[in-house]
């Protein structure tokens, strides 16, 4: 009878506690779920803020380098939101492996924050963005004077053209070039055919490759508009020589950083 009654007695502590584990949860994802529309709103009164410099230029041409170091503030401002806001921050691993000379950087692609925080992280960076990022109010102004390669969905053969000339601009102000080779964002276990453009790029520059790894797609949820608190992981690999094959190796390439993808998704207990 007195066993009965402990297993009884256990049974209802632990329907007590998934309950209330549960509950803890759906406060959590509502808080979190509150927190992403605050960062959104501050978010856009931030970014307002920096519609006064196109303003300044239409009177006083501003410098591109001027322009993109004004970007990399609003970059700057952005981290901070996520930091204080969405409790969203991150950590970079393997710097030693950037080169001191300009560079290419390859990473995979999982949500909106790499493409500001890569304002950050690498300061003055050609970072090649697709059109439609061009029709943002204010966000697209910066992204044409800073200025930054532009490549459109439907004109392959423009766009290899607009890529060399942007490579071989980006060699002669020695400023590094950033690329997402999978072309759109991808879910964080998804996998997407890397675009052949990155060995053009290489043979236009001759920087080396520094392949990029993160998961921000683990926090950064666009399909519920949430954002989720914890800490993105940016990782750099060693950097690769120039070589005269990239085309065929890129298949490497892109398997190595795959693994590693995989591997910080996993290293959250996430499952596949």
């Amino acid at each position: 009878m007195q066993f009965l009654m402990s297993a009884r007695s256990a049974s209802i502590s632990l329907a007590h506690y998934l309950y209330n584990g549960k509950l803890r949860m759906r406060r959590s994802v509502a808080t979190q779920y509150v927190r992403s529309k605050i960062f959104n709103v501050l978010l856009a009164a931030w970014t307002v803020l920096f519609a006064l410099p196109i303003l300044w230029d239409a009177i006083v041409t501003l410098r591109p380098d001027t322009i993109r170091w004004i970007s990399r503030r609003w970059a700057h401002g952005f981290l901070f939101l996520c930091r204080y806001v969405l409790r969203v921050t991150y950590k970079v691993e393997g710097q030693e492996n950037l080169p001191e000379e300009p560079f290419i950087i390859v990473s995979n692609h999982q949500s909106a924050w790499e493409t500001v925080a890569f304002l950050v992280l690498f300061p003055d960076a050609n970072i090649i963005a697709k059109d439609s990022l061009y029709q943002i109010p204010v966000f697209g102004w910066y992204l044409r004077r800073s200025p930054m390669m532009k490549v459109m969905r439907d004109q392959p053969g423009k766009n290899i053209r607009s890529i060399i000339k942007g490579a071989k601009q980006s060699a002669e102000e020695g400023r590094s070039v950033a690329i997402f080779p999978e072309g759109t964002r991808t879910p964080v276990y998804g996998r997407q055919k890397y675009e052949r453009g990155l060995s053009v790029i290489q043979k236009a520059t001759g920087y080396p490759l520094v392949p990029v790894v993160l998961n921000s797609g683990v926090f950064w949820d666009p399909k519920y508009h949430m954002i989720y608190d914890g800490e993105i992981t940016v990782r750099y690999l060693p950097a690769i020589s120039p070589s005269s094959n990239l085309y065929n190796d890129l298949d490497l390439v892109e398997n190595d950083i795959n693994l590693q993808k995989d591997q910080l998704a996993k290293e959250l207990d996430l499952d596949s």
